[in-house]
């Protein structure tokens, strides 16, 4: 958590907001010395109570439909115009600003877990500069979108259990579904800075209140009214994010018994999962956190599962005014410090919506750093000019009074020596220029294998090198290696398959750049998982 004399002199207030199934949540922190202090938070529903009980959510397409067809006739009364979700969002997000008297403005927020997917996965290291378009391929093996579909950000992690390798998490929302969240705040006068997945809000609140340490492996429960999300950290890094459908609940039922039945079942799934996943690993520790009332529900968990449980609790991390009782919004609580400490995982979802208005407003304000420094700077200088140049000039004009007249010879440089210097200095810079001209990238390659690669095949290895001859520092020598799998299909040649990928390789002008010579060097039939299976290993070297 960042405390310094900084949160004192220029103290920082952040809005968190959160959307949740039910309600719209507000919270509003304030940065200090001691810490985040909560100074104002709400909580209003976002349907009536009697479209609550009913359940009645109007989709917008239906609603235009029946605002268009439907013509009262003289004998008919007319009926009230329907809402839409959307329209009952927007309501009441303008109305929890009004109600806590707070100026829309700039908001961080969160997509719910059931519309985010969260993947974790390993890579070996790769340049900075190549991250993003090997990470999106890799990624496209966990997404079950195309990439066009979705928007998507990562964070990259150094790997603690594997050498030469980084660790990846991936997150990705439909742009419909982004779209329309955007929308819907830009409809209630706000500007979103941030988009984070929920789960990780969750996160922050509760290592805020020192609930999550990562050297124990934590489980994050979420239980809302229809909706179990699973959250397991390791090292304090998801591993595993699940959302699970639950009964329809609602504030009748006399007893929520079977629906913790099928939340110890599905937690003890998603446990067992994790440790097949890393046999060496257990869940320490679980944290549990709802909106039902759990009575001594998380006790007997427990007793079952023999893991220490705790009951999450957002405000241990956070001052709260003299008679101030927030409303329970843990997520909500976690946007807000989002804004005030350094996010472990730096994940936003409206990156590219921002991105001119940041180049924008980093351009001024360099201009403005800029123009200030260039203005100090000429004052100090002409200040220490002016002192330093006074007396010199008085030296300079004494020296020149006192001095002989006398002629001065100035005996001019070899002229040979100077133009052998000349033509070594043009060599060099013609080489230079060479090497600098001829260099290729990994990253155009990869799209193009990308573009065109069959729907049954898969790469398992991508090998890419470029050498400089010692003897002739003018020549580069490229080599690129590629290995995979494809499904054999019986009626097709497993070497004609291999054979029209090849061809296809070769039309691409981004992956024969500076390589002119492409051979298969194996196909070789294999047996996988009682699937008729051919590797393949295809070489391109150049020039």
């Amino acid at each position: 958590m960042n405390r310094n004399i900084l949160s004192i002199l220029n103290p920082k207030k952040v809005i968190g907001l959160y959307v949740s199934q039910d309600t719209v949540d507000l919270v509003v922190l304030k940065s200090g010395l001691g810490g985040p202090k909560l100074i104002k938070f709400g909580q209003v529903y976002i349907y009536p109570k009697k479209d609550q009980h009913s359940g009645e959510i109007i989709p917008e397409s239906y609603a235009a439909s029946v605002s268009a067809n439907a013509t009262p006739s003289n004998d008919e009364t007319p009926t009230k115009k329907v809402k839409t979700k959307e329209e009952y969002i927007i309501e009441a997000i303008k109305r929890v600003f009004i109600e806590n008297d707070i100026k829309p403005g700039n908001v961080i927020t969160a997509i719910p877990s059931e519309e985010v997917m969260v993947r974790y996965f390993q890579m070996p290291k790769i340049p900075k500069q190549e991250r993003e378009a090997a990470i999106n391929f890799e990624a496209k093996r966990y997404i079950p979108f195309r990439m066009e579909e979705v928007v998507s950000d990562f964070q990259v992690l150094p790997s603690k259990s594997v050498q030469n390798s980084m660790d990846v998490v991936f997150v990705a929302v439909k742009k419909n579904t982004i779209e329309q969240y955007l929308n819907m705040l830009n409809a209630a006068g706000l500007k979103p800075v941030i988009i984070e997945p929920a789960p990780f809000s969750l996160m922050r609140a509760f290592n805020a209140a020192q609930q999550i340490d990562t050297k124990v492996n934590t489980a994050i429960i979420e239980i809302n009214l229809n909706l179990l999300n699973v959250n397991i950290l390791r090292s304090g890094v998801p591993y595993i994010v699940r959302d699970i459908p639950l009964f329809e609940i609602t504030t009748e039922d006399k007893s929520f018994e079977p629906v913790f039945e099928k939340i110890l079942a599905e937690m003890k799934l998603s446990f067992d999962f994790y440790e097949k996943q890393f046999p060496s690993e257990v869940i320490d520790k679980i944290i549990i956190y709802s909106k039902l009332p759990l009575e001594n529900w998380h006790e007997i968990v427990g007793k079952e599962l023999q893991i220490p449980v705790e009951v999450g609790d957002p405000l241990r991390g956070i001052k709260v005014a003299s008679g101030v009782v927030p409303a329970r919004a843990a997520i909500c609580f976690g946007l807000a410090l989002r804004g005030l400490t350094e996010p472990l995982i730096d994940i936003n979802l409206c990156k590219e919506k921002l991105l001119v208005f940041k180049k924008k407003e980093l351009f001024l304000k360099m201009i403005f750093l800029e123009a200030s420094l260039a203005v100090f700077l000429l004052i100090v200088f002409k200040v220490f000019a002016v002192r330093i140049i006074v007396p010199l000039t008085n030296e300079l004009n004494k020296t020149l009074s006192e001095r002989p007249k006398t002629e001065v010879n100035i005996k001019s440089d070899n002229i040979p020596d100077l133009e052998k210097i000349k033509n070594e200095m043009e060599t060099r810079k013609d080489l230079l220029e060479n090497l600098i001209s001829s260099r290729t990238y990994l990253t155009s390659r990869l799209q193009d294998i990308v573009k065109i690669i069959p729907k049954d095949m898969w790469l398992a290895e991508v090998n890419f090198e470029e050498k400089i001859d010692k003897k002739n520092q003018s020549k580069i020598t490229r080599y690129l290696n590629i290995k995979g799998y494809y499904i054999i299909d019986e009626k097709i040649g497993e070497k004609d398959i291999v054979n029209v990928f090849l061809s296809k390789l070769k039309n691409e002008s981004g992956i024969n750049n500076g390589m002119s010579r492409a051979d298969i060097v194996s196909v070789k039939r294999i047996d996988m998982k009682g699937r008729n299976v051919s590797s393949f290993e295809i070489s391109f070297t150049g020039p």
